[in-house]
């Protein structure tokens, strides 16, 4: 999770990448409601790339885990629930949101195999923001 945030932080699309396993299940709650979808690796970049032009455009710098649990049921799979605090260069929040990760151990490295998230509704709302 250090590389995952460090990676996020540096805006390098390849150190994420480096991150996932593919394809990747994606669970995106919105309130009441949840969406599932399937990445392959060919197209995930594309998403990460939207995502980082969204954090600069937002002027986000860092992401801090304020909470974080980690369990590992087996030795192969760990279940890390994040709840990500986005921040600017002085300290400032732009929001929060909640992320659940799967992570399996492939080839002596552990890589996210799925993700269920609730960060689209605060980042829709943050870029309402600045859109004024």
């Amino acid at each position: 999770m250090k590389k995952y945030r460090s990676a996020f932080s540096r805006g390098d699309l390849q150190a994420l990448m480096d991150c996932f396993s593919f394809p990747l299940q994606v669970i995106s709650a919105d309130g009441a409601e949840a969406s599932v979808s399937v990445a392959v690796g060919e197209n995930w970049p594309d998403v990460l790339q939207r995502l980082l032009d969204a954090y600069q455009r937002l002027g986000v710098v860092d992401a801090v885990p304020s909470e974080l649990t980690i369990d590992q049921p087996m030795t192969s799979v760990a279940l890390v629930r994040a709840h990500w605090a986005l921040n600017r260069e002085d300290g400032n929040s732009v929001y929060h949101f909640t992320a659940v990760y799967t992570l399996i151990r492939i080839e002596g490295r552990l890589r996210i195999a799925a993700i269920a998230h609730d960060e689209l509704p605060a980042l829709q709302a943050a870029i309402r923001v600045t859109s004024r």
